[in-house]
């Protein structure tokens, strides 16, 4: 029931936006003023970001036993980004990634809590991003409260769920007494999954690597939009798109529409208006040619599921 809510919501939000705020013409009209060089760049990006999101994931598949090679990480990455655009949220493809990786010590719990400390970790560096540029552009966004509470609510919420997982002790859900055999092993589970969240946080050479690896890749995202804007000609400053894209990225990861329809677009028309973009054909335009950018990437991933799936 919720799928066909948040389908009916997103589809219905994002008709809207098209069709009653904005006119479908107007959009395509400025979609048509692309500037090609600038286009193609922010696309191949990609291709860099998939490299890099292949790395950080088999550092921490290597540290928990279970290695692979990148190339079929990368293909892991693209096949997820084909099933993207089925599932709600825009990291509903992590349920391919950790399927495909849960050949390993405790199988699909380890696979998913390892995706689950990639995922978070990229959250918490675009956290930081949104926070250091909101302070440097203080005079542009102290009008702007959604960006700087954003930015310091879930910096430092992170930060006390990272000291939680670290600080608790080792088995402690199998502590608890419980007579139902059911539970007993879902608190077992709990301490093993515990156990390898634990391992990776007092692991420093883990977490600088994680580290190192996420800001380059949020800065990859970033340069990424930051060419989608110049493509439109937009001319919003480079720093601002610190804030923008981190917390529109982290706005995309709550499933309150299927795959961000609709969401995508509204955020996107709030942050855009502030610099005189009043028209939201334009910010709809721009959340177009990243939904084409990805919608290629999707079809690649699928071709490349199709023909995995023949030849087993």
């Amino acid at each position: 029931m919720s799928f066909f809510l948040k389908l009916f919501f997103g589809l219905g939000l994002l008709g809207y936006l098209i069709f009653i705020k904005s006119d479908p013409e107007e959009i395509f009209k400025i979609l048509k003023t692309t500037i090609p060089a600038f286009a193609v760049l922010s696309f191949s990006l990609h291709a860099i970001g998939i490299f890099i999101k292949s790395v950080r994931w088999n550092i921490l598949l290597k540290e928990n036993g279970s290695s692979y090679e990148l190339k079929d990480l990368m293909k892991f990455y693209l096949v997820s980004n084909f099933f993207n655009h089925f599932l709600p949220t825009r990291f509903g493809g992590d349920i391919i990634r950790i399927s495909d990786t849960k050949a390993m010590k405790n199988g699909l719990s380890a696979s998913a809590i390892i995706v689950f400390i990639e995922r978070i970790s990229g959250i918490f560096i675009l956290f930081i991003f949104a926070l250091i540029a909101s302070i440097i552009r203080i005079d542009f966004v102290k009008d702007m409260p959604q960006v700087w509470l954003t930015a310091i609510a879930g910096f430092i919420g992170i930060i006390i769920l990272f000291i939680l997982l670290k600080k608790t002790p080792e088995n402690f859900f199998s502590r608890f007494k419980i007579r139902s055999k059911l539970l007993g092993k879902i608190l077992n589970k709990f301490d093993s999954l515990h156990l390898i969240v634990k391992s990776s946080l007092v692991n420093k050479k883990v977490i600088i690597k994680i580290l190192f690896w996420g800001v380059i890749l949020q800065l990859n995202v970033i340069v990424h939009y930051y060419l989608i804007g110049l493509s439109l000609g937009l001319t919003i400053p480079f720093i601002d798109y610190f804030f923008i894209i981190s917390i529109f990225l982290i706005v995309l990861s709550i499933p309150i529409s299927f795959n961000g329809y609709g969401v995508r677009e509204q955020v996107l028309i709030l942050f855009f208006t502030p610099y005189g973009y009043i028209n939201p054909a334009i910010a709809i335009a721009f959340s177009f040619l990243d939904m084409i950018f990805n919608l290629i990437l999707g079809i690649i991933g699928g071709i490349i599921f199709v023909l995995r799936k023949r030849s087993k």
